[in-house]
């Protein structure tokens, strides 16, 4: 009988321990179910907050050199100790509406360091991280979207486990609920929901991405966000981003913080902003730098204090002038030794002008028209405090030191109207120029694979012109510019076959890109007087107003670019007759979601009423067949520079899509890369040569790519092969060209 009742105990402990064991996952699946199900609601319309921002890098640890350069003098550190290198501040306003997007008035801003060389969240709109939605973006840091813990799919890519309930001073329960993702290629988080038990909703968090989170250059980041009550429904109070990184001998950590304090809006405060207006930056001055001291809510750090001590003392020392002036003349130094691959400046910032002196190497060049040659030019700049407008002038000269030619042009350019983004451009000289000025080879590139590679890609011609343009807004979205050339166009032949190396079975092809072996004139000189206007319009484009500077926002949605181009003939000696519409519709970083972001083009034009009109005024599309490539969407891997081009009609397309390490983020060893994965295809037709197009896939980190590409045409297969590219630039630009 004892036996007995001890099994029966022993089971009964034994089933409530499961039942206990299992109901924590099944609590926390319940309480988030809930959640989602309340997440319906929309934003209080009514609502105005004032925010404050801090961000900052902290350098904790460098080597004494990298890559056999001084790294205290590369980054003009004070000491090797651990500082700030990086520090901003702004205060706001934020103001909500009926649309997705926060408008935000940026009334003041501080800054230390340069802010180009850190990860940016400079507006406090993009710290209030709205768990709310599907998806969570991180666009300061990455491109990739991670799946919000209470979205509609959450139960798919995470486990909750209901850790405990507690009540707060005002008898408000809360349940505390840990999440992490069901697997490690989850773009998920793992971390802490705290959650109202009466509203459902998330009142704090805290949530943590590792080195699984993808981020480049980033081993692991951590997200704290607290959230008021307002009425009936939750916004964020206060947002703290804490992230940490270890590369090439370098750790750097990084605070991103923001403080909110809502009021309801005024009736008034919705006039604020013109239409599709996202942001306003007030201009900076002493007065504003003081105001953030006066509404500061969160402490400097002893770093943050010690970076405005040593920046305010230089500037209380020396004076505002002599401050200016000794920062340009750090600058100079700074700059004397890079000279050879990176512009140099001369910089008086009391005056508000820069002299910009070209890099030598990029100005050197060689190829089998000129020789080898140099194309050096300098260009001064004066701006214009009150407005934001400039003008700037480049006197360029070009010198052929085989064909002793000597050329040379100068160029003015004056934005008169920063808001508007008007401005007039004007340049004359002479000139050699490719005779496809849509080709993606450049100059140094051209070089390299003449002298190394025996391969003469580039064609070139002489043209001694006169032009004139000039581009202005017309209304939000719409744009307009135009212009008029004048210009003699002289065809030019082959004058030297020199190359480092002599490769068997390959010898330099003629100036002609459609007879290799005639080095005759591919077309007779002659003047031409050309006619040119583009229309550009972009849906529901939004922007930037930056201390007067208007600055527009990759768009989400499509834009529309109609153009046109007429050879006028019997005036000035132009002896060139035709007329030319091209329309195009693109669209950049198309978002899918999880599944990452497409972009495409689609374009076709034709030429009509021609009776006169010669190879450079022909269409050009951007070819390539070099291994090194330019990876605009408008461009082809395996293109013949000038094989496609035509005086007809054309159509051509481009799709590229990136998943955003959708695919490789799932294999154990190269998640830890970080790679991007792409495909796209490619699509050409022409009168002449018909159909081409291409298939291509690749990989990307930060600057780098890597692409594997197939190009076929009427008669079936044409090429493969690998193509490379290294752009040095913020790959989370988020400013539009247009």
């Amino acid at each position: 009988m004892r036996l007995l009742c001890f099994l029966i105990l022993l089971f009964s402990y034994h089933a409530a321990f499961s039942d206990w064991g299992k109901s924590e996952f099944e609590l926390g699946d319940s309480i988030i179910q809930q959640a989602i199900a309340k997440n319906t609601y929309k934003r209080n319309l009514d609502l105005k907050a004032n925010a404050y921002l801090k961000n900052s890098l902290v350098l904790d640890k460098a080597p004494k050199r990298f890559l056999g350069k001084n790294v205290r003098k590369l980054l003009k550190l004070k000491s090797t100790n651990r500082q700030i290198l990086y520090l901003h501040e702004a205060i706001s306003d934020l103001y909500f509406d009926d649309s997705d997007y926060i408008k935000e008035d940026i009334k003041s801003y501080k800054n230390y360091g340069d802010y180009k060389q850190a990860w940016q969240f400079n507006r406090a709109t993009d710290l209030l991280l709205d768990f709310n939605k599907d998806y969570v973006e991180l666009e300061g840091f990455s491109s990739k979207k991670y799946v919000s813990p209470i979205a509609k799919n959450a139960l798919k890519h995470y486990k909750f486990i209901y850790e405990r309930s507690f009540n707060d001073d005002a008898d408000n329960t809360f349940h505390v609920i840990r999440i992490y993702p069901k697997n490690f290629i989850e773009p998920a988080f793992y971390g802490y929901l705290y959650i109202n038990a009466s509203s459902m909703q998330i009142s704090s968090l805290s949530l943590n991405l590792g080195d699984n989170g993808g981020i480049s250059l980033i081993n692991s980041l951590t997200i704290n966000q607290n959230l008021i009550k307002i009425d009936s429904f939750y916004y964020p109070s206060k947002t703290t981003i804490h992230y940490y990184g270890k590369n090439f001998g370098f750790a750097y950590s990084g605070t991103c913080m923001a403080t909110y304090n809502y009021f309801t809006k005024n009736a008034a405060d919705d006039n604020l902003f013109k239409p599709h207006e996202v942001l306003k930056i007030e201009k900076r001055t002493d007065i504003s730098e003081k105001a953030i001291e006066r509404n500061r809510t969160l402490e400097l750090t002893t770093l943050e204090q010690e970076a405005y001590r040593y920046h305010d003392s230089l500037k209380t020392a020396q004076g505002e002038k002599k401050y200016l002036d000794s920062l340009d003349r750090l600058s100079i130094s700074q700059r004397l030794y890079p000279f050879l691959f990176n512009s140099f400046k001369i910089q008086n910032s009391y005056r508000e002008y820069t002299i910009s002196f070209d890099p030598i190497a990029p100005a050197l060049f060689y190829n089998t028209v000129e020789g080898p040659g140099i194309r050096y030019g300098v260009r001064f700049t004066k701006y214009r405090d009150l407005d934001g407008s400039y003008y700037s002038i480049k006197p360029e000269f070009r010198y052929g030191f085989k064909n002793k030619e000597f050329n040379s042009d100068i160029s003015f350019s004056w934005l008169y109207s920063p808001f508007k983004r008007g401005i007039i451009d004007i340049s004359l000289g002479s000139t050699y120029r490719d005779l496809n000025p849509n080709g993606s080879l450049s100059s140094v590139n051209n070089s390299l694979n003449t002298l190394l590679f025996e391969q003469n890609f580039m064609k070139l011609f002489r043209k001694q012109y006169v032009s004139i343009s000039s581009g202005r807004e017309l209304s939000n979205g719409l744009y307009f510019s135009g212009g008029l050339e004048l210009a003699k166009n002289i065809s030019v032949s082959n004058m030297f076959d020199y190359s480092l190396r002599n490769i068997r079975n390959r010898n330099f092809t003629s100036n002609n890109p459609f007879d290799k072996n005639d080095n005759g004139k591919l077309f007779p000189d002659h003047t031409t007087l050309r006619l040119s206007g583009t229309l550009v319009y972009t849906f529901r484009h939004n922007y930037i107003t930056n201390e007067g500077v208007k600055m527009y926002e990759i768009p989400k949605a499509p834009r529309l670019i109609l153009s046109y181009k007429r050879g006028l003939p019997n005036f000035l000696g132009s002896e060139t007759k035709w007329e030319y519409v091209e329309i195009e519709a693109q669209q950049e970083k198309l978002n899918l979601g999880l599944w990452g972001y497409s972009s495409f083009s689609v374009s076709a034009g034709r030429f009509f009423n021609q009776k006169t009109n010669y190879f450079p005024d022909w269409k050009h599309f951007g070819g390539n067949m070099a291994l090194i490539f330019n990876p605009g969407l408008k461009n082809f891997h395996l293109l013949d520079y000038y094989a496609y081009s035509t005086d007809r009609e054309f159509i051509e397309g481009h799709w590229e899509h990136n998943y955003n390490a959708k695919f490789l983020g799932s294999i154990p060893l190269i998640r830890k890369l970080k790679l991007q994965e792409l495909t796209g295809v490619a699509f050409l037709t022409q009168p002449y040569k018909g159909t081409y197009y291409e298939l291509y896939l690749g990989i990307k980190r930060l600057g780098a790519r890597l692409d594997y590409a197939f190009s076929f045409d009427n008669d079936g297969f044409l090429n493969h092969g690998f193509k490379f590219s290294l752009r040095l630039q913020n790959p989370y630009k988020k400013l539009d060209r247009y």
